[in-house]
Protein backbone atom coordinates (compact mmCIF):
# COMPACT_ATOMS: atom_id res chain seq x y z
CA UNK A 1 0.00 0.00 0.00
CA UNK A 2 3.07 2.24 0.00
CA UNK A 3 2.61 5.38 -2.08
CA UNK A 4 -1.13 4.87 -2.45
CA UNK A 5 -3.86 6.99 -0.97
CA UNK A 6 -5.16 6.08 2.47
CA UNK A 7 -8.12 3.67 2.44
CA UNK A 8 -10.20 5.95 4.68
CA UNK A 9 -13.43 3.96 4.40
CA UNK A 10 -11.66 0.75 5.38
CA UNK A 11 -9.87 2.53 8.24
CA UNK A 12 -13.18 3.83 9.62
CA UNK A 13 -14.63 0.32 9.50
CA UNK A 14 -11.50 -1.18 11.12
CA UNK A 15 -11.51 1.39 13.96
CA UNK A 16 -15.16 0.70 14.77
CA UNK A 17 -14.76 -3.09 14.62
CA UNK A 18 -11.62 -3.03 16.77
CA UNK A 19 -13.10 -0.62 19.29
CA UNK A 20 -16.38 -2.53 19.59
CA UNK A 21 -14.84 -6.00 19.28
CA UNK A 22 -17.50 -7.08 16.81
CA UNK A 23 -18.13 -6.83 13.08
CA UNK A 24 -21.88 -6.86 13.72
CA UNK A 25 -21.70 -4.01 16.25
CA UNK A 26 -19.51 -2.03 13.86
CA UNK A 27 -22.06 -2.61 11.10
CA UNK A 28 -24.87 -1.27 13.30
CA UNK A 29 -22.87 1.81 14.32
CA UNK A 30 -21.89 2.62 10.72
CA UNK A 31 -25.26 1.69 9.18
CA UNK A 32 -23.65 -1.05 7.05
CA UNK A 33 -24.32 -4.73 6.63
CA UNK A 34 -22.01 -7.21 8.43
CA UNK A 35 -20.87 -8.52 5.05
CA UNK A 36 -19.86 -4.99 4.00
CA UNK A 37 -17.78 -4.67 7.17
CA UNK A 38 -16.08 -8.04 6.50
CA UNK A 39 -15.37 -6.98 2.91
CA UNK A 40 -13.69 -3.71 4.01
CA UNK A 41 -11.56 -5.57 6.57
CA UNK A 42 -10.44 -8.12 3.94
CA UNK A 43 -9.48 -5.29 1.55
CA UNK A 44 -7.48 -3.58 4.30
CA UNK A 45 -5.71 -6.79 5.31
CA UNK A 46 -4.89 -7.52 1.67
CA UNK A 47 -3.48 -4.05 1.14
CA UNK A 48 -1.39 -4.18 4.32
CA UNK A 49 -0.45 -7.84 3.78
CA UNK A 50 -1.09 -8.61 7.46
CA UNK A 51 -3.88 -10.28 9.39
CA UNK A 52 -5.58 -7.72 11.64
CA UNK A 53 -8.15 -10.01 13.26
CA UNK A 54 -8.09 -13.57 14.47
CA UNK A 55 -11.37 -15.38 14.00
CA UNK A 56 -12.48 -16.95 17.30
CA UNK A 57 -15.65 -18.98 16.86
CA UNK A 58 -18.40 -16.55 15.86
CA UNK A 59 -16.38 -13.55 17.08
CA UNK A 60 -13.11 -11.80 16.25
CA UNK A 61 -10.03 -10.78 18.23
CA UNK A 62 -7.31 -8.34 17.26
CA UNK A 63 -4.05 -9.94 16.26
CA UNK A 64 -0.76 -8.58 17.62
CA UNK A 65 -0.35 -6.52 14.44
CA UNK A 66 -4.00 -5.49 14.68
CA UNK A 67 -3.57 -4.17 18.26
CA UNK A 68 -0.54 -2.10 17.31
CA UNK A 69 -2.31 -0.78 14.22
CA UNK A 70 -5.47 0.03 16.22
CA UNK A 71 -3.46 2.14 18.70
CA UNK A 72 -2.04 4.23 15.87
CA UNK A 73 -5.35 4.51 13.99
CA UNK A 74 -7.21 5.53 17.18
CA UNK A 75 -4.63 8.22 17.90
CA UNK A 76 -4.88 9.51 14.34
CA UNK A 77 -8.69 9.64 14.49
CA UNK A 78 -8.53 11.55 17.77
CA UNK A 79 -6.17 14.10 16.18
CA UNK A 80 -8.61 14.47 13.27
CA UNK A 81 -11.59 14.91 15.62
CA UNK A 82 -9.73 17.54 17.64
CA UNK A 83 -8.62 19.41 14.52
CA UNK A 84 -12.17 19.38 13.15
CA UNK A 85 -13.56 20.76 16.41
CA UNK A 86 -10.93 23.49 16.57
CA UNK A 87 -11.64 24.51 12.99
CA UNK A 88 -15.38 24.67 13.68
CA UNK A 89 -14.71 26.81 16.76
CA UNK A 90 -12.55 29.22 14.73
CA UNK A 91 -15.27 29.44 12.11
CA UNK A 92 -17.86 30.27 14.78
CA UNK A 93 -15.54 32.91 16.23
CA UNK A 94 -15.20 34.57 12.81
CA UNK A 95 -18.94 34.60 12.25
CA UNK A 96 -20.34 38.16 12.60
CA UNK A 97 -22.08 38.63 15.94
CA UNK A 98 -25.83 39.07 15.86
CA UNK A 99 -26.76 42.26 17.68
CA UNK A 100 -29.87 42.18 19.86
CA UNK A 101 -30.99 45.44 21.48
CA UNK A 102 -32.62 45.02 24.89
CA UNK A 103 -34.21 47.82 26.91
CA UNK A 104 -34.77 47.33 30.64
CA UNK A 105 -35.36 49.42 33.78
CA UNK A 106 -31.99 50.31 35.41
CA UNK A 107 -32.47 48.56 38.76
CA UNK A 108 -33.82 45.43 37.07
CA UNK A 109 -30.83 45.40 34.74
CA UNK A 110 -28.30 45.61 37.56
CA UNK A 111 -29.98 43.36 40.08
CA UNK A 112 -31.73 40.66 38.02
CA UNK A 113 -30.50 40.63 34.43
CA UNK A 114 -26.74 41.23 34.58
CA UNK A 115 -25.94 38.55 37.21
CA UNK A 116 -27.61 35.94 34.97
CA UNK A 117 -26.41 37.14 31.56
CA UNK A 118 -22.84 35.69 31.58
CA UNK A 119 -24.18 32.12 31.50
CA UNK A 120 -26.12 32.86 28.31
CA UNK A 121 -23.20 34.63 26.61
CA UNK A 122 -20.84 31.79 27.47
CA UNK A 123 -23.11 29.35 25.65
CA UNK A 124 -23.71 31.73 22.72
CA UNK A 125 -20.57 33.84 22.17
CA UNK A 126 -21.82 35.07 18.77
CA UNK A 127 -24.73 36.85 20.46
CA UNK A 128 -24.06 40.56 20.96
CA UNK A 129 -26.59 41.89 23.47
CA UNK A 130 -26.79 45.68 23.75
CA UNK A 131 -28.51 46.56 27.03
CA UNK A 132 -30.05 50.02 27.40
CA UNK A 133 -30.92 50.61 31.05
CA UNK A 134 -33.59 53.29 30.87
CA UNK A 135 -36.46 54.42 33.06
CA UNK A 136 -39.96 53.03 33.23
CA UNK A 137 -42.43 53.82 30.48
CA UNK A 138 -43.03 52.96 26.86
CA UNK A 139 -40.28 52.17 24.40
CA UNK A 140 -39.45 52.82 20.74
CA UNK A 141 -39.90 49.55 18.74
CA UNK A 142 -37.74 50.95 15.94
CA UNK A 143 -34.75 51.26 18.28
CA UNK A 144 -35.36 48.13 20.38
CA UNK A 145 -35.62 44.42 19.60
CA UNK A 146 -36.90 43.43 23.05
CA UNK A 147 -38.02 45.49 26.01
CA UNK A 148 -38.54 44.55 29.64
CA UNK A 149 -41.25 46.90 30.85
CA UNK A 150 -42.94 47.44 34.19
CA UNK A 151 -46.61 48.11 34.71
CA UNK A 152 -50.13 46.81 35.13
CA UNK A 153 -51.82 44.11 33.08
CA UNK A 154 -54.31 46.55 31.53
CA UNK A 155 -51.37 48.47 30.07
CA UNK A 156 -49.25 45.60 28.74
CA UNK A 157 -51.09 42.28 28.46
CA UNK A 158 -52.28 42.93 24.88
CA UNK A 159 -48.78 43.59 23.55
CA UNK A 160 -46.31 41.89 25.91
CA UNK A 161 -45.66 38.55 27.59
CA UNK A 162 -45.77 38.25 31.40
CA UNK A 163 -42.22 37.90 32.71
CA UNK A 164 -42.07 38.32 36.50
CA UNK A 165 -44.41 39.31 39.29
CA UNK A 166 -42.96 41.00 42.34
CA UNK A 167 -44.04 41.63 45.91
CA UNK A 168 -43.20 44.82 47.77
CA UNK A 169 -42.76 44.61 51.52
CA UNK A 170 -40.63 45.91 54.40
CA UNK A 171 -37.08 44.54 54.36
CA UNK A 172 -34.28 45.16 56.84
CA UNK A 173 -31.06 43.79 58.28
CA UNK A 174 -31.55 40.82 60.66
CA UNK A 175 -30.39 42.80 63.71
CA UNK A 176 -33.10 45.41 63.15
CA UNK A 177 -35.81 42.78 62.53
CA UNK A 178 -35.68 41.65 66.16
CA UNK A 179 -37.48 44.85 67.22
CA UNK A 180 -40.26 44.51 64.61
CA UNK A 181 -43.20 42.28 65.48
CA UNK A 182 -46.07 44.25 63.93
CA UNK A 183 -46.72 47.00 61.41
CA UNK A 184 -47.04 49.49 64.27
CA UNK A 185 -43.44 48.80 65.32
CA UNK A 186 -42.28 50.30 62.03
CA UNK A 187 -43.57 53.71 63.12
CA UNK A 188 -40.55 54.04 65.38
CA UNK A 189 -38.03 52.80 62.80
CA UNK A 190 -36.05 54.81 60.26
CA UNK A 191 -37.75 54.16 56.93
CA UNK A 192 -35.98 54.14 53.56
CA UNK A 193 -37.98 55.19 50.49
CA UNK A 194 -37.36 55.57 46.75
CA UNK A 195 -39.12 58.21 44.66
CA UNK A 196 -40.14 55.92 41.78
CA UNK A 197 -41.44 53.04 43.89
CA UNK A 198 -45.00 52.07 42.90
CA UNK A 199 -45.91 51.80 46.61
CA UNK A 200 -45.08 54.53 49.13
CA UNK A 201 -44.71 54.07 52.87
CA UNK A 202 -47.85 56.19 53.38
CA UNK A 203 -49.80 53.82 51.09
CA UNK A 204 -48.42 50.75 52.86
CA UNK A 205 -49.28 52.07 56.36
CA UNK A 206 -52.76 53.08 55.18
CA UNK A 207 -53.37 49.50 54.02
CA UNK A 208 -52.40 48.31 57.50
CA UNK A 209 -54.92 50.69 59.05
CA UNK A 210 -52.21 53.02 60.36
CA UNK A 211 -51.28 56.62 59.68
CA UNK A 212 -47.56 57.30 59.50
CA UNK A 213 -46.71 60.21 61.78
CA UNK A 214 -43.83 62.07 60.16
CA UNK A 215 -42.57 63.03 63.60
CA UNK A 216 -42.50 59.44 64.78
CA UNK A 217 -40.75 57.84 61.82
CA UNK A 218 -37.69 59.30 60.14
CA UNK A 219 -37.94 58.99 56.35
CA UNK A 220 -34.71 58.60 54.35
CA UNK A 221 -35.09 59.01 50.58
CA UNK A 222 -32.52 57.11 48.50
CA UNK A 223 -32.49 56.49 44.76
CA UNK A 224 -32.32 54.29 42.80
CA UNK A 225 -33.57 51.05 44.31
CA UNK A 226 -30.20 49.31 44.45
CA UNK A 227 -28.82 52.12 46.65
CA UNK A 228 -31.84 51.88 48.96
CA UNK A 229 -31.55 48.09 49.20
CA UNK A 230 -27.84 48.23 50.01
CA UNK A 231 -28.46 50.88 52.67
CA UNK A 232 -31.06 48.66 54.35
CA UNK A 233 -28.70 45.67 54.24
CA UNK A 234 -26.09 47.77 56.05
CA UNK A 235 -28.55 48.58 58.83
CA UNK A 236 -29.52 52.14 57.93
CA UNK A 237 -33.24 51.45 58.20
CA UNK A 238 -36.22 49.52 56.81
CA UNK A 239 -36.78 49.69 53.07
CA UNK A 240 -40.08 49.10 51.27
CA UNK A 241 -38.86 47.20 48.26
CA UNK A 242 -39.27 44.44 45.71
CA UNK A 243 -38.41 40.85 46.61
CA UNK A 244 -37.09 40.42 43.05
CA UNK A 245 -34.63 43.30 43.26
CA UNK A 246 -33.50 42.29 46.75
CA UNK A 247 -33.29 38.55 45.95
CA UNK A 248 -29.49 38.37 46.39
CA UNK A 249 -29.50 40.05 49.80
CA UNK A 250 -32.43 37.88 50.94
CA UNK A 251 -30.68 34.71 49.78
CA UNK A 252 -27.47 35.71 51.57
CA UNK A 253 -29.35 36.59 54.78
CA UNK A 254 -28.22 40.24 54.67
CA UNK A 255 -31.89 41.25 54.44
CA UNK A 256 -34.96 39.62 55.97
CA UNK A 257 -38.71 40.28 55.76
CA UNK A 258 -39.73 41.02 59.37
CA UNK A 259 -43.45 40.98 58.44
CA UNK A 260 -43.65 38.36 55.64
CA UNK A 261 -47.43 38.18 55.62
CA UNK A 262 -47.76 41.87 54.85
CA UNK A 263 -46.15 41.90 51.41
CA UNK A 264 -48.22 43.36 48.58
CA UNK A 265 -48.25 42.10 45.01
CA UNK A 266 -47.32 45.11 42.95
CA UNK A 267 -47.11 45.70 39.22
CA UNK A 268 -45.39 43.15 37.01
CA UNK A 269 -42.47 42.97 34.62
CA UNK A 270 -43.43 42.22 31.01
CA UNK A 271 -41.45 41.25 27.90
CA UNK A 272 -42.36 43.07 24.71
CA UNK A 273 -43.21 42.62 21.94
CA UNK A 274 -45.36 39.51 22.20
CA UNK A 275 -45.33 38.62 18.48
CA UNK A 276 -42.97 36.28 16.60
CA UNK A 277 -39.27 37.11 16.83
CA UNK A 278 -37.90 38.49 13.51
CA UNK A 279 -34.39 37.00 13.92
CA UNK A 280 -32.86 33.89 15.58
CA UNK A 281 -30.87 35.95 18.09
CA UNK A 282 -33.96 37.81 19.23
CA UNK A 283 -35.85 34.53 19.61
CA UNK A 284 -32.95 33.02 21.57
CA UNK A 285 -32.79 35.93 24.03
CA UNK A 286 -36.57 36.08 24.40
CA UNK A 287 -36.84 32.34 25.12
CA UNK A 288 -33.94 32.51 27.59
CA UNK A 289 -35.54 35.42 29.47
CA UNK A 290 -38.88 33.61 29.72
CA UNK A 291 -37.28 30.31 30.82
CA UNK A 292 -35.04 32.02 33.38
CA UNK A 293 -37.94 34.01 34.78
CA UNK A 294 -40.08 30.86 35.01
CA UNK A 295 -37.41 29.37 37.27
CA UNK A 296 -37.45 32.39 39.58
CA UNK A 297 -39.27 31.25 42.70
CA UNK A 298 -41.06 33.41 45.22
CA UNK A 299 -38.78 34.02 48.18
CA UNK A 300 -40.46 35.87 50.98
CA UNK A 301 -43.91 34.53 51.62
CA UNK A 302 -47.46 35.34 50.52
CA UNK A 303 -48.87 38.80 50.11
CA UNK A 304 -52.01 40.64 49.10
CA UNK A 305 -52.53 42.42 45.80
CA UNK A 306 -52.40 46.17 45.45
CA UNK A 307 -55.68 45.87 43.63
CA UNK A 308 -57.49 44.37 46.64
Amino acid sequence: MAGSSLPLRALVVFEAAARLGSFRAAAEELALTPSAVSHQIRLLEAGLEVRLFERAGRGVLLSADGRAFFDSVSEGFEILRRATGELAERRRARRPAEVVRLRTPPSFAGRWLLPRLPALLERHPALDIRVAAEGHGDYDPAATDLAIVYGEARQWQARALPLLEERIQPLCAPARAAAIGSARDLLSQPLIATRVNVLSWADWFRRQGLARDAAAARLIELDPSDVAIEAAAKGLGVVLESDLLAAEELAEGRLVAPLPGLGLTAQSYWLAPSGPAPRPGVALLRDWLLETAAGQGASTGPGASLGT
